[in-house]
């Protein structure tokens, strides 16, 4: 014989809550923003900046590419700040390439593409909200 249990609804979902939260916070997260800026040397070249920030609660990331997905593809290979770049939670990492060296393209900001040790790959947003006046962030700082 067979014996049924009921079931309460709410404990369903609220395991499922549960099940998706933990799915949620050990996933990678990563924003990746884009501004256009000069460095305070005189004659110095417009540059994009771009900026890698690792918003997982758990998880270190290993960022190996940075590109421009503009026709031509434009990689972004920087001497003073080499990759692979191993990012903490919540830490930071910032390159910089000239504006000349990037193919125009509509919305720009929004083609830099980065590319995470397991093969995943973070589109960029245009960084509506960055200071006047800054330092790079992350090590070795120009």
């Amino acid at each position: 014989m067979v014996s049924l249990v009921a079931v309460d609804p709410t404990a369903v979902l609220l395991w499922l809550a549960g099940l998706a939260t933990g799915w949620q916070q050990r996933r990678r997260h990563v924003r990746v923003l884009v501004h256009r800026a000069f460095f305070q040397v005189p004659g110095s070249p417009q540059c994009f900046f771009i900026k890698v920030t690792n918003l997982s609660s758990s998880r270190e990331i290993e960022v190996t590419h940075i590109w421009f997905a503009t026709e031509p593809r434009a990689d972004v290979l920087n001497s003073e700040r080499r990759l692979p770049a191993r990012l903490r939670l919540d830490e930071t990492f910032e390159t910089w390439v000239p504006v000349s060296a990037v193919p125009a393209a509509r919305s720009v900001e929004s083609k830099a593409r980065v590319r995470l040790s397991n093969g995943k790959v973070i589109r960029s947003k245009l960084d509506k909200h960055i200071p006047p006046i800054g330092d790079v962030a992350g090590p070795g700082s120009r």
